[in-house]
């Protein structure tokens, strides 16, 4: 769908059933692998593709967007992230994650993996929360009781080895 017709299509949305389900017809497939891709178990793609579709409703909708797939994506993403850090604020969730945390659950292509798993446990766990689940350096260091610096380094590091080898 082009910039021109999702942004008539945007206008209408408040008050035209049809436009909503054009918007959703094109987008929620997209959007669903999107999330399964960047968020694998830890939601539920239908379940959150309706409810990011009725955050979208309920939203002062802007003018004109010029790229409506990454608007729509960097909506969505904003949106999952919100309800994961509310839904986790609790360190139990971390202490899950640090004992529990398995390569073998993320939902990555086979390259991805192996890339991965060239990396040490520690360095894995805090580029997949920083990643795909969105937390900043500076609640991974308060959680895995690390400096700032050093949590950024580890990321920092990993995407550089991640590069190379992909």
């Amino acid at each position: 769908m082009d910039a021109q017709k999702f942004n008539r299509l945007l206008k209408k949305i408040k008050y035209n059933k049809k436009a909503v389900d054009s918007i959703y017809d094109e987008y929620s497939p997209k959007l669903k692998l999107h999330f399964q891709r960047r968020f694998g178990n830890l939601i539920n793609p239908e379940d959150t593709v309706e409810d990011v579709f009725l955050k979208l409703l309920e939203m002062e909708t802007p003018n004109h967007v010029e790229f409506p797939t990454a608007w729509l994506f960097r909506l969505a993403d904003n949106y999952i992230i919100d309800e994961l850090r509310t839904k986790h604020q609790d360190e139990q969730y971390f202490e899950n994650i640090s004992e529990e945390f398995d390569l073998e659950h993320i939902y990555v292509d086979i390259e991805v993996k192996v890339a991965l798993s060239k990396l040490d446990n520690l360095t894995q766990q805090l580029l997949y929360l920083h990643f795909w689940e969105g937390y900043s350096y500076k609640e991974l260091a308060t959680e895995f009781k690390l400096s700032y610096s050093c949590v950024r380094t580890r990321v920092s590091r990993s995407y550089k080895i991640l590069k190379t080898i992909l």
